[in-house]
């Protein structure tokens, strides 16, 4: 009976100490962190305390959560490969949609939720005003249905100005498109008047009232 005991004591002792080993010791240290490609988050200056570390230790959370903290991220997937001792890092980050010019002169390029994302070459809505380091989802549907105008209707009106609040494209003849969120709906209207030849000889075309066009001669 106390030769068993003893050997029970052993087996204990040495199961103990093996899992203290693998625990705390060397043998389970990260080997390799995968990062997925990603646009605008550099991941990798936050992996700077994961290779090596104790995988069995290994706390990914403040790693995922700063990841989390930049807008221009959507999500963020941590798995850990406890066979392979490798930590892999996947990032889901929002993709650019449609370029806007700033009311400061900045260009950039947004999502369709209005977040900005990067700097832009060019930009044919112009006068945005940005909350922060978004824009009002308004705006981008504005500018959505200013890019789908036809070609030529583009090429005579080159900017949508929003910087007074209303929606503005300056050219021959002048459009008063009225507030923002309508504008989708008021090219539409300005498209079949320039279909159907109604915009030549006119200074002003003044679509702020509803379903109404008012045609002005002169400036």
């Amino acid at each position: 009976m106390t030769k068993a005991l003893r050997a029970l004591l052993l087996l204990l002792l040495l199961f103990i100490s093996g899992l203290v080993s693998f625990r705390w010791g060397g043998w389970l240290r990260v080997r390799e962190i995968k990062i997925f490609p990603t646009r605008y988050v550099a991941v990798e200056k936050l992996t700077g305390g994961i290779l090596g570390a104790n995988i069995l230790r290994l706390n990914l959370e403040p790693v995922r959560g700063a990841i989390l903290e930049d807008p221009r991220v959507l999500g963020a997937v941590t798995r850990v490969d406890f066979f392979g001792l490798r930590v892999e890092i996947e990032v889901r980050e929002r993709s650019p949609l449609v370029a806007v010019g700033l009311i400061s002169g900045e260009k950039v390029w947004v999502d369709r939720e209005g977040v900005i994302l990067e700097p832009a070459e060019d930009a044919r809505v112009v006068g945005v005003k940005a909350q922060g380091d978004r824009l009002n989802v308004e705006v981008v549907e504005a500018a959505l249905a200013w890019e789908r105008l036809p070609r030529a209707l583009r090429e005579r009106y080159p900017l949508l100005d929003l910087a007074a609040g209303e929606a503005v494209a300056p050219g021959a003849p002048t459009v008063l498109l009225g507030a923002i969120c309508q504008v989708p709906k008021k090219l539409s209207i300005l498209t079949a008047l320039w279909r159907e030849g109604l915009l030549e000889g006119y200074g002003v075309v003044d679509l702020r009232l509803s379903d109404l066009a008012i045609l002005k001669k002169g400036g």
